[in-house]
């Protein structure tokens, strides 16, 4: 009869790695994204936020554009993120003014607003309001102006 069977020796693991500012956000670990938590959240406060959620892209550095789509959600202590498509809204629109360097453009609609005035338009003329009229005050020039003599001429006829 065999004696007790001895367990191998077990090989210390390294304690595994705490999961990335990308998987703790709700995404995958993907190279293009590194970073995209933080930066959100250096521009946050540019978002259209509804119901606590903004839609956002991202830049694609291989492609040149903004080609990756998320939505953020607001949750305790920071962000949440979601990939979604494109979103094609024909009241929304992207807005660029953040400067070609952000790598954030945020989708903006107008959903919620009210609609603009309505201001008529006015026909070129005469100024209307007398507080946009400035005077001059022009010295007479000092070599003296021949003063004019005769009726007026009718112009000349058209040929």
């Amino acid at each position: 009869m065999s004696g007790p069977v001895a367990a191998p020796a077990s090989t210390p693991q390294a304690p595994p790695s705490p999961p990335s500012s990308l998987v703790r956000s709700g995404l995958r670990d993907y190279t293009d994204w590194v970073g995209l938590p933080e930066i959100f959240a250096v521009w946050a406060d540019k978002a259209e936020w509804k119901n606590g959620k903004t839609r956002f892209s991202y830049w694609h550095p291989v492609m040149k554009n903004y080609s990756y789509f998320f939505e953020a959600i607001r949750v305790a202590g920071g962000y949440r993120f979601k990939e979604i498509a494109e979103p094609n809204d024909p009241k929304g629109y992207w807005d660029e003014s953040l400067g070609g360097d952000c790598p954030i453009r945020f989708y903006y609609t107008f959903h919620d607003f009210p609609p603009l005035p309505v201001r008529p338009r006015i026909e070129p003329g005469p100024l209307r309001n007398d507080r946009t009229k400035v005077e001059l005050d022009i010295a007479r020039p000092k070599a003296p102006v021949p003063e004019a003599t005769g009726a007026p001429q009718a112009p000349a006829p058209k040929p």
